[in-house]
């Protein structure tokens, strides 16, 4: 776990309760009107990981909370799968209210959304490692129009603003989004399940200090895979 000076951490913590207490009464964008609330940001700001997903769905609208509906389910198992406790990382969305249908959110709700919230939330963690869960989120973490079919599996190392004038390091791996790997459940070899059962590997040994990206990357396929056995 990424450890700060207990005078930072407080402050660090502050930071964060006030601007997720802001974000509640956020009405920047057209989705608010339609949604029950704005649903905020879970888990430990000192985790090494953050996860962002696309958006709530209807559970996550419902209950107030981030990754508690069947994908949020799903979402445990990947993580235990790998031996990651849903304790050791920071939950988030690209955007906090639910999109009428759970239709994908527009350009302009993702870029209203995450200047105001997102990015402020990420300067203040300044994250090891993000996982992007599906398009939406990998798209704007990445500032690319390619989907996360064709990302997936690699890693990026990023070096975002700091908020002091600096920048900090962060390596973001893209992952399938449980909700698709709902729709697509087999587990066959080459199918998505099967690729992210290998992809959370990697992150684990990353976060473990067991691999770098570079040496994963000289590993043979078949040294990372693997059946699904838990999800």
């Amino acid at each position: 776990m990424r450890k700060l000076p207990l005078a930072a951490e407080a402050t660090q913590r502050a930071a964060l309760q006030a601007l997720e207490l802001q974000s509640t009464g956020c009405v920047a964008c057209r989705l608010r009107p339609g949604c029950s609330g704005v649903v905020v940001a879970e888990g430990d700001p000192a985790a090494p990981l953050v996860i962002i997903g696309e958006g709530p769905g209807r559970e996550e609208d419902r209950t107030g909370r981030p990754f508690v509906g069947a994908g949020g389910a799903l979402l445990d198992r990947i993580l235990a799968s790998a031996g990651i406790g849903r304790d050791e990382a920071y939950l988030t969305n690209t955007v906090r209210c639910r999109p009428p249908g759970d239709r994908p959110p527009r350009p302009d709700e993702v870029e209203t959304c995450t200047s105001l919230w997102l990015d402020a939330q990420l300067t203040l963690l300044r994250p090891r490692v993000i996982l992007s869960l599906g398009n939406t989120a990998t798209q704007h973490l990445l500032s690319t129009g390619r989907g996360v079919a064709s990302l997936r599996g690699q890693w990026f190392a990023l070096t975002p603003d700091d908020g002091d004038g600096g920048t900090y390091q962060t390596l973001l791996m893209p992952l399938f989004h449980p909700a698709y790997l709902l729709r697509h459940p087999a587990r066959t070899p080459g199918t998505p399940k099967a690729q992210t059962w290998r992809d959370i590997r990697e992150v684990a040994a990353v976060l473990r200090g067991e691999k770098t990206p570079d040496e994963l990357a000289r590993l043979a396929p078949h040294e990372m895979d693997g059946q699904p056995g838990l999800f």
